[in-house]
């Protein structure tokens, strides 16, 4: 497969399937050891799950990455379950296909579109109404909006980025049962997203660097532009999006200067 260059905002679309349409999983345990396993090798290699779901013979994921982590981790999750898969049911060979698909995402529109795409596979393939799908992250998303929900409701994935990029879980439904691109509420969100995005790199670049050259720049220019950038209103989150610098480091800054 042809190379992938990293992404600024570290988030990807990542796909793995099953060789030559090979079924991955053959029962409910199956899809639960796939998600216990997809935790541990996503925690250990400093990447988070932003949604999932399960197929049964392709796995879709969006994941966000600022360690250069996604490789580790998927090489581990993929063999691991393909040895226990094939020990389990006696079978031999190749699990899945001969790596897995990995697509950069550069946008928060990307990101918002992936995240739709993840969901309505179940749909877009006949199996299931997005809502009614019990394999994928869309239901940890909405309860992630309750403000009742406990830590014992929380799934697979992370919320955190979701409940910012939809701002409320009206918007994260309508977003993700709309047709693909359609409709005005999406184009104006999609206009958002990069009237928003023009704005901080044109702020960034008055206090001395563009948000593609800021993880590269001086740590005095950086930490200038970073808090520049938060005291207008951006964003922990948005800040590690637009620029590829973690969120553990740009919250960091935010608080020593806050503290000056």
């Amino acid at each position: 497969m042809q190379r992938v260059w990293k992404t600024i905002t570290g988030f990807y679309h990542v796909c793995a399937r099953g060789a030559v349409k090979q079924l991955i999983f053959e029962s409910d345990e199956d899809r639960r050891e796939f998600l216990e396993l997809m935790r541990d090798c996503c925690r250990d290699a400093q990447v988070t799950i932003v949604a999932w779901c399960l197929m049964d013979n392709h796995v879709h994921l969006v994941l966000e990455d600022y360690e250069d982590g996604v490789s580790a981790a998927m090489h581990r999750l993929l063999l691991t379950y393909a040895r226990r898969f094939n020990k389990r049911t006696g079978r031999t060979g190749s699990l899945f296909g001969d790596r897995f698909e990995r697509r950069s995402l550069d946008t928060d529109w990307q990101v918002m579109e992936a995240i739709r795409t993840v969901h309505a596979d179940p749909q877009e393939a006949g199996i299931s109404l997005i809502e009614r799908y019990p394999w994928s992250s869309f239901a940890e998303h909405l309860r992630a909006y309750d403000s009742n929900a406990t830590d014992a409701t929380r799934g697979f994935s992370d919320p955190s980025c979701v409940l910012e990029l939809f701002g409320s879980a009206e918007g994260f439904i309508a977003y993700s049962l709309s047709a693909p691109g359609g409709g005005q509420a999406m184009q104006d969100m999609k206009e958002l997203e990069w009237e928003r995005r023009a704005f901080a790199d044109k702020m960034a670049k008055g206090l001395g660097a563009p948000l593609h050259e800021l993880k590269a720049a001086p740590r005095e220019q950086r930490d200038i532009v970073i808090v520049g950038l938060h005291n207008a209103g951006f964003t922990v989150r948005q800040i590690e999006r637009y620029t590829g610098i973690g969120k553990s480091t740009v919250s960091r800054i935010v608080r020593a200067r806050a503290g000056r």
